[in-house]
């Protein structure tokens, strides 16, 4: 994990594999970053978010992941790189999941998809 300060941004980032605990480790990072940063008001929309996001990237893209924090603005800024082309999709949530972006999309001010050469980024931004 690495801890960089700039221009008023504190961000933190860390690489995780695509694998079940992938979620719970970003959760406790999260905590971690919120709690550092005096900023535990943000943690539970944050988890939600992060494990949407994660989860996402070990059912579909199966590609390590970078994740990025950074707190600015008082805004909490979330992003999680993979390795796969495909964009994210909005699904019809059924008994069994799809609630996913739905989710992300509940808890945070805005969300999207930026494409990259090797993959893509999907953020979100919590509190503000």
């Amino acid at each position: 994990m690495t801890d960089m300060q700039s221009a008023g941004t504190t961000t933190l980032n860390f690489t995780l594999n695509p694998v079940v605990e992938a979620a719970r480790q970003a959760r406790a990072l999260v905590t971690d970053a919120c709690g550092q940063w005096h900023r535990p008001d943000l943690a539970e929309s944050a988890h939600l978010a992060i494990t949407e996001l994660v989860n996402n990237v070990v059912a579909h893209a199966r590609t390590p992941m970078r994740v990025d924090l950074a707190l600015r603005d008082g805004e909490l800024y979330i992003a999680v790189r993979d390795y796969s082309h495909e964009p994210p999709r909005p699904s019809v949530p059924t008994l069994s999941g799809g609630r996913g972006l739905l989710v992300v999309e509940g808890v945070a001010r805005r969300w999207g998809c930026t494409p990259r050469r090797d993959g893509k980024v999907v953020w979100a931004v919590i509190g503000g």
